[in-house]
């Protein structure tokens, strides 16, 4: 079975599901069909969707167990965000996995869930339902009320995915440095991710060594060391965090 997906994450999570025997066998818009591994069909119904973007850095969604009538709300997203959103005597755990995870150069996820009542639900459903409606302040009203329902989740896992590079990359930057062209590599992804990634695809040569700034406030010094660094760039490697 191929499966595609916007993200080669969601695929990874989807085929390591299926080699624990729980395999995905229809998803529309409003219903999820998941065979589990004692190969009984489990149907879910789709009560709410929140698809990831780059300002949130996460995404969501509210589905009911229709044998069981539970309500789950499962939300997955960036270390950097979910930090906050679940149990404050699990984060320790986020931040240990997540750094292990990158240094091994994998992109890093972490996964939650939390259990909902009928009687928030429906209250909850209802203040988004205003909040959608509203003609003035939409997004602000929509996005609080999100918030509301993402507090003091459960962790459930940090997932760790392999960004796979093209073929000959390090090739091609090799020949365009060779023909004295600059490169620069601006990612999203953790430090630690980027220095795997920037060795990987020959970024870094041997001889290299690597600096790496953190926490720059001040935009004008941080300009300067960058400028300072730029003119040194076929000797360092400058990894700038934040």
């Amino acid at each position: 079975m191929e499966y595609q997906a916007s993200s080669p994450d969601e695929v990874a999570l989807v085929k390591f599901a299926e080699s624990l025997d729980m395999r995905l066998v229809e998803r529309d818009q409003n219903t999820i069909t998941i065979e589990n591994a004692a190969k009984s069909p489990e149907h879910y119904e789709i009560l709410a969707n929140f698809p990831f973007s780059s300002d949130t850095k996460r995404m969501g969604i509210v589905i009911k167990h229709k044998s069981s009538g539970r309500l789950i709300f499962y939300l997955k997203g960036a270390e950097t965000v979910m930090k906050s959103k679940v149990k404050p005597n699990q984060r320790v755990v986020i931040d240990e996995s997540c750094d292990n995870l990158a240094n091994e150069g994998l992109r890093t996820l972490v996964i939650s869930q939390k259990l909902l009542s009928p009687e928030f639900y429906q209250e909850w459903s209802r203040k988004y339902e205003v909040a959608k409606a509203d003609l003035n302040d939409r997004e602000r009203l929509v996005q609080n009320c999100i918030e509301e329902l993402e507090q003091d989740m459960e962790l459930l896992g940090v997932t760790g995915v392999e960004d796979r590079l093209q073929d000959k990359v390090a090739e091609v930057i090799e020949s365009l440095r060779n023909a004295g062209i600059q490169v620069w590599m601006l990612t999203g992804d953790k430090v630690e991710t980027a220095t795997c990634i920037a060795i990987s695809a020959g970024f870094k040569r041997r001889t290299q060594p690597i600096f790496y700034m953190r926490d720059m406030v001040d935009i004008a010094e941080a300009e300067r060391k960058i400028e300072e660094f730029s003119r040194k760039s076929t000797n360092v490697i400058l990894m700038i965090d934040g």
